[in-house]
């Protein structure tokens, strides 16, 4: 990938970011803090974003060098659902073993932990409609996955401080379209021929790329 679409690449995510979370402190959606302060904190969550999608490919090119391809696919879906099992029941169950049974703590976990399978599940079909089949579980894992893995410090936050479910959501809201982004345009980046071999480790390292399930 040439510099100028890896800068077009970032710059644009980061506005993506900055835009959501303007939109969602703007309109009183989740957290009720000036626009500004929306702005920054999407800014910083979609600079987290792109950290993440990094390790991703690099996890990804990594495990499909040194691992039988059956392997990191069950891998894949192994970690994806021990990660959908701890959002929806296991982490509450921790808090709760030592703080006790909390009815409307449970029910906030689960649906923190439920509703972003829903675009997660949207966004890796879109990406099996652009890289055939078997960019679907690679498509989902890092989108639910690595969107909970970026939104970790504040989705443990909540354990501690009773008014952050709010900036929880709004965290998990943001980073999820920035990965959605990412997940769907790194891609089309990649299919641009640039006249060089440069783009076939980057291609391999991409999700789906091959045929990879």
């Amino acid at each position: 990938m040439r510099l100028n679409r890896l800068m077009f690449l970032i710059a644009t995510t980061v506005l993506l970011g900055a835009g959501a979370g303007i939109l969602t402190t703007a309109t009183g959606w989740w957290l009720h803090v000036p626009w500004f302060a929306g702005m920054v904190s999407g800014a910083f969550f979609a600079t987290t974003s792109l950290m993440g999608f990094w390790a991703y490919l690099t996890l990804n090119f990594v495990a499909r060098v040194t691992l039988p391809r059956r392997v990191w696919r069950w891998a894949q879906a192994l970690v994806l659902a021990i990660v959908l099992y701890d959002m929806l029941y296991w982490r509450y169950h921790l808090h709760a073993a030592s703080a006790g049974e909390d009815s409307a703590l449970f029910w906030t976990s689960f649906w923190q932990g439920l509703w972003p399978l829903v675009p997660a599940l949207a966004g890796a079909f879109a990406k099996q409609r652009l890289s055939g089949r078997g960019s679907f579980l690679p498509a989902l894992f890092f989108l639910y996955v690595f969107t909970i893995l970026d939104s970790l410090p504040f989705i443990w936050l909540q354990y501690g401080w009773s008014q952050s479910s709010s900036l929880v959501n709004q965290t998990l809201l943001v980073v999820m379209a920035c990965n959605l982004y990412l997940i769907l345009v790194f891609g089309k980046l990649l299919n641009r021929p640039d006249g060089s071999g440069s783009s076939v480790m980057a291609e391999r390292m991409e999700t789906g790329r091959d045929g990879m399930s």
